[in-house]
């Protein structure tokens, strides 16, 4: 599970810090950058939900990674191909791409909180791997393209595709809930209190969205070197990992609610700083935040999914969360950015989040998502047909 997480963050390493410099590069605009980067994240508002619910009533989450990793694979290579000149074609395989990657994190969480037996220090432990592995390809990538060119993105994409692809071929298997066990039906237990604490999660991670598309460009304004850019994400990443680490310490003092609390504060703090200095060392130090910002919260929002969802339907609500936070917030997140970009400098985009990350935390406030507190919306499902009013009682009642 944790090699896998590896070689899945060697993929992503390259592409978070390293497409948008790579689109504009190749011709592409800022706003059609923007609007490419809303593209790559529409998958992600629709794929993850549809790849859960498919993992959940058919298949497995680990068949499904393999599936798409191999797709990752299939689209690498027309897409470097097509890289040459801004084409229709180009997008078409861009799409594939985004297409493929968006289910797979959440059907990792999922993995990895069955094989943690749901404990926060554990899934930490293994998804800190991940972390590593985007320090790896955002460094060596950082190197890479400063001593060839940007064009080296593309063939280092395909490589990391195969490789995670091979990795995908022994993850753990997903074990199913017995299907004796009653419960009520997966779109019936999504109660008002689950989507006011999504709508904090996806304000959150819409304040995320100025780092996203701009931080690599605002680091180059302040004349940070390419091959240093890689470093100063490194940063940020360190920073989490050792957050993960220290995750039970975090979960022994408080709980998940607590956690998140802390979490989105301190963003809130890490968006006001970026966007108000002008020192460029001063900029990279404020990665250090996102240990807190970043790993810290999604370490409690998995403990929050888990124990919401239970044993049933994990998949399905891990991909609901992908799909709401992760894709509908990235979508329009980053074509905002890039529409406010050609209007403003990019620094001013990170002032933006700041209201943002106000919001999340005035949501979180009004719903920090109570499990006990719902359960009078879930509703098992009617007794079968042949089923005595006798039986049907007692599970009812059990």
């Amino acid at each position: 599970m944790s090699v896998n997480y590896f070689t899945f963050f060697l993929l992503f390493g390259l592409i978070l810090p390293f497409l948008s410099p790579v689109l504009i590069h190749q011709g592409y605009s800022k706003a059609q950058t923007g609007m490419i980067l809303s593209m790559f994240y529409v998958f992600s508002s629709v794929i993850p939900i549809l790849g859960a619910r498919l993992s959940d009533r058919f298949l497995s989450a680990d068949r499904m990674i393999r599936y798409c990793a191999w797709t990752l694979v299939a689209a690498s290579g027309p897409l470097w191909y097509f890289s040459k000149e801004p084409s229709w074609l180009y997008l078409v395989f861009f799409a594939i791409l985004g297409a493929a990657r968006s289910p797979i994190v959440s059907l990792q969480d999922t993995l990895a909180m069955q094989v943690s037996k749901n404990d926060p220090k554990m899934f930490a432990r293994r998804r800190l791997v991940g972390s590593i592995g985007f320090i790896v390809a955002a460094v060596a990538g950082g190197w890479l393209i400063e001593r060839y060119g940007l064009r080296t993105f593309y063939p280092l994409l395909l490589g990391t595709a195969l490789v995670f692809a091979v990795t995908t071929l022994n993850l753990p298997k997903e074990e199913k809930v017995g299907g004796n066990t009653p419960r009520a039906q997966f779109w019936r237990r999504l109660t008002p209190g689950w989507w006011l604490w999504i709508a904090a999660m996806s304000a959150h991670w819409l304040a995320f969205a100025p780092f996203h598309y701009g931080f690599s460009l605002l680091l180059e304004e302040t004349g940070v070197a390419p091959t240093m850019i890689g470093w100063v994400w490194s940063i940020g990443v360190l920073a989490e990992i050792g957050v993960f680490l220290c995750a039970g310490w975090f979960f022994r003092r408080w709980n998940y609610r607590q956690v998140l609390f802390f979490a989105l504060s301190v963003n809130l703090v890490r968006w006001a700083l970026v966007g108000s200095l002008d020192n460029p060392w001063l900029i990279a130090a404020t990665q250090l935040m996102h240990g807190v910002g970043f790993a810290l919260y999604y370490s409690a929002a998995m403990q929050a999914v888990a124990d919401f969802a239970g044993p049933s339907d994990r998949a399905s609500f891990q991909g609901l969360f992908s799909s709401v936070v992760g894709g509908c917030s990235s979508i329009v997140g980053n074509a905002l950015a890039g529409w406010l970009h050609e209007v403003t400098a990019v620094q001013n985009l990170f002032l933006a989040a700041v209201p943002l990350q106000l919001l999340s935390l005035l949501l979180l406030w009004l719903n920090p998502l109570n499990a006990g507190a719902d359960a009078d919306a879930v509703v098992l499902p009617e007794k079968s047909e042949g089923e005595s009013d006798h039986e049907g009682a007692g599970a009812r009642a059990s």
